[in-house]
């Protein structure tokens, strides 16, 4: 009897040791093809997937020569690089900082809540969208400002508002970029304005990072960024507004979207162009350059070529 009950217990034992197997095997699967993380902004989950790890990629012999110091294309949705020069150079990106300016703003808060305008923020120069202090606009009426524009009044806006802290703002900017994995990313400001003695960089490829991180957390922005032409009409917390994007190629090149232009002398012209022909996505990063539209044009040819796009 003894014997007996022994050898039940080991088969129970057995039985709940493999049922302990299975659900753990389970649970592991789940847990590591759930692709959440926690954003340091928020307190709700933020789907991974808007996470992106392009593709190392060959170079080409007959790739277009160009000016920039710097570029990267890559097709949005796989990963798959297009054209690639010094895309891990650090580099002054001017007004591309912004793009992470609107992603901490956007993780904070909604594209209704308003926003005050101080003193200091309206006198920004030298592109801005001439706020008044005083003035309350919503986020998406400063972001069609950043977008349109580039207007440093808006960033800065943002910047004292979001948290209540423009310090604690820029500190959440670099957190951003470190959780992105944008490792040779460094942000002393919202606008991208060069300051004495300081120094502020990022890459083509991080700014790819975060550009596509932007635009598929926030799609809304890419409504704003392929507006050519925005009237914000007088409300009793603000004045009119009459914006045109400085984005050429939104009416010159068939399928682009937007997404943002920069330029200070220490940068030159930057870009960050996303364009959309027969189902295919390309974003395109340029830096320094002495001629982005033109560059811009022929690198996006090359690239939907290279997709078998014409």
């Amino acid at each position: 009897m003894k014997s007996v009950f022994q050898t039940m217990r080991q088969l129970l034992l057995s039985i709940f040791i493999i049922l302990l197997a299975f659900f753990a095997v389970i649970f592991f699967t789940n847990f590591l093809s759930n692709k959440d993380l926690i954003s340091p902004l928020m307190s709700t989950r933020v789907f991974a997937n808007n996470l992106w790890s392009p593709k190392a990629g060959a170079q080409s012999d007959n790739q277009p020569n160009i000016t920039a110091q710097a570029a990267y294309f890559v097709d949005l949705d796989n990963g798959q690089p297009l054209y690639q020069k010094n895309i891990n150079e650090k580099l002054p990106v001017a007004s591309l900082t912004k793009i992470m300016t609107a992603v901490v703003t956007l993780e904070v808060k909604s594209w209704e809540d308003t926003i005050w305008v101080s003193n200091r923020a309206a006198d920004m120069e030298p592109d801005k969208m001439l706020l008044q202090a005083g003035e309350k606009l919503t986020v998406e009426e400063i972001m069609y400002g950043i977008f349109l524009v580039s207007a440093n009044d808006g960033a800065e806006t943002l910047a004292e508002e979001v948290f209540g802290d423009r310090e604690e703002f820029i500190k959440q900017m670099n957190e951003r970029a470190k959780l992105l994995g944008m490792n040779n990313t460094l942000f002393i400001n919202p606008t991208g304005l060069q300051e004495d003695g300081r120094e502020q960089y990022s890459t083509a490829y991080d700014v790819a990072l975060v550009s596509r991180y932007l635009i598929r957390r926030f799609p809304h922005v890419l409504d704003i960024s392929s507006t050519y032409h925005k009237i914000l009409p007088q409300t009793s917390t603000h004045q009119d507004y009459d914006m045109y994007s400085g984005i050429n190629l939104l009416t010159t090149y068939p399928g682009v979207m937007g997404l943002k232009t920069g330029y200070t002398p220490e940068a030159g012209l930057t870009l960050v162009t996303i364009a959309k022909k027969e189902g295919h996505t390309i974003l395109g990063v340029l830096l320094k350059s002495e001629n982005r539209r033109e560059e811009a044009r022929e690198l996006l040819d090359y690239s939907f070529q290279k997709l078998g796009v014409n």
